[in-house]
């Protein structure tokens, strides 16, 4: 699988590629970083946890594809275990690939441009839950780096509305009826790291999930500026973790990308 890493410089630019020796581009990397002195983006940072529900639902995709691919028994082992591998992922990469295309959506329609109608559910379940709460976004897909903390990232949204001011993150999300949504571990940690970049301590926090199983159907987790100064004190744990492992601090650093 692929590098997940995203690097960015002192001024919050993306800098997800570099030119390839060859022609072309290529994923940026940590050797690439250090020479750039970029900043490593928030979930980047959170790569050094386990994500207990994550790797647990990743596990039971390719426990379903075990179970959907008997046909398969009569391969060899080698070719056997990678076809469950292909057929399991690919299920992971779909999931993926229509969250990031329900985000775009969101995107364009916040910001007055057309998207794909054949999103409509999901846009307008959004749209409805932000006139119902009253919420107002000041800022989109912002950019942003903690050159003091050493980290980078692109929050959703800055939103305004009657509880505060705050982090807006779209989530999308396999549901169930009548089944509640928790957030996944490191959710809350990551609203509190982009709060920290951009906000003040006493901002908010607000995971907005958007099920891609009912379509319509938006649930919104809230966190209290208390309840994230906490989670800010466990990601910067996880920042001392990251440095030590990876031997590299761009704190302080002036990024040539910018300069």
């Amino acid at each position: 699988m692929n590098d997940s890493s995203h690097w960015y410089d002192s001024n919050g630019k993306a800098v997800f590629e570099v030119p390839a020796a060859k022609g072309g581009m290529r994923s940026t990397t940590i050797r690439d970083a250090r020479k750039m002195n970029l900043y490593p983006s928030v979930t980047t940072v959170l790569g050094v946890l386990s994500k207990g529900s994550l790797d647990r639902w990743k596990l039971e995709q390719v426990a379903l594809a075990a179970y959907n691919q008997k046909v398969a028994l009569h391969l060899p082992q080698e070719e056997y275990v990678k076809t469950l591998i292909d057929a399991a992922f690919e299920q992971v990469e779909d999931a993926a690939d229509l969250g990031t295309d329900i985000h775009k959506a969101l995107e364009d329609h916040f910001q007055g441009r057309d998207y794909n109608p054949a999103l409509a559910p999901y846009v307008q379940a959004v749209q409805a839950w932000t006139t119902q709460n009253k919420v107002r976004y000041v800022q989109h897909e912002l950019r942003l780096c903690s050159t003091v903390h050493g980290y980078a990232g692109t929050t959703d949204a800055i939103i305004d509305c009657p509880r505060g001011l705050g982090i807006l993150d779209f989530k999308s999300r396999k549901t169930e009826p009548g089944v509640a949504v928790e957030p996944y571990d490191t959710q809350k940690m990551q609203i509190a790291a982009y709060r920290q970049a951009a906000l003040s301590d006493r901002a908010l926090g607000c995971n907005l999930y958007i099920s891609t199983t009912e379509p319509g159907r938006v649930d919104a987790v809230w966190y209290d500026p208390h309840e994230l100064t906490k989670e800010w004190e466990c990601f910067e744990s996880c920042l001392k973790v990251w440095r030590h492992l990876k031997g590299y601090d761009p704190r302080g650093l002036e990024s040539p990308a910018a300069a």
